[in-house]
């Protein structure tokens, strides 16, 4: 008989008292985990769930069930339909990689800069508008991804982001000075852009013509 995923609230949240905490695995040794795929087996034993890709499944939003996944490292929520980002997120306090890579997300929200743990953020394609003040709190991020969004607010902020090597900007309207702004707060990271534009931002970088 095929399992069901009608499982109360109440019964998951019970479960997370059995779970075993402070699962943050060895970046370098995370690829050898195993990928669920399938919200019905990572329920089965949801202490033992580091990595969850449920990419593809036409979601519009994160199912509930994923936050009893505390000793997830790894998300991926990739092309789905998905149009913001739950407060609840800050509960897998042990990420070290999210995904939500071509969803409909309009807002960067500031609990996401209090995974302190995250490695890789990727938000690519989607509709965001302002990357959060809180984005310096990510002292462990390498990897920034938001390229083709709408983004016309970087925090002076960003420049504390010490172990930041790949930022990537490609396909957000920036003008030059703009990008010269970025390049000088995080001038030990690889940057993408695409072409300048003649636009102007409303931030703390922001050039009249």
């Amino acid at each position: 008989m095929k399992t069901t995923l009608n499982i109360s609230l109440l019964a998951l949240f019970m479960t997370v008292g059995s779970l075993t905490f402070g699962q943050v695995i060895d970046y370098e040794k995370l690829d050898t985990a195993r990928v669920y795929t399938s919200l019905e087996e990572a329920l089965v034993n949801p202490s033992l769930v580091y990595r969850l890709d449920l990419s593809k499944k036409k979601l519009k939003k994160i199912p509930q069930e994923v936050f009893i996944l505390i000793n997830l490292n790894e998300l991926k929520l990739e092309k789905n339909k998905i149009t913001d980002i739950p407060s609840q997120i800050t509960g897998l306090r042990h990420l070290q990689r999210i995904s939500l890579s071509r969803n409909r997300i309009e807002t960067f929200i500031p609990e996401l800069c209090r995974l302190s743990n995250l490695v890789i953020l990727d938000l690519s394609d989607n509709y965001i508008g302002e990357i959060p003040d809180g984005i310096r709190r990510l002292q462990a991020l390498k990897e920034l991804i938001l390229w083709s969004n709408m983004i016309h607010y970087y925090p002076t902020e960003m420049g504390q982001l010490e172990k930041l090597e790949r930022l990537d900007l490609l396909h957000n309207e920036m003008n030059i000075h703009e990008q010269d702004r970025l390049k000088n707060l995080l001038p030990n990271t690889y940057i993408h852009f695409s072409e300048p534009c003649n636009c102007f931002f409303d931030d703390e970088g922001e050039f009249d013509e």
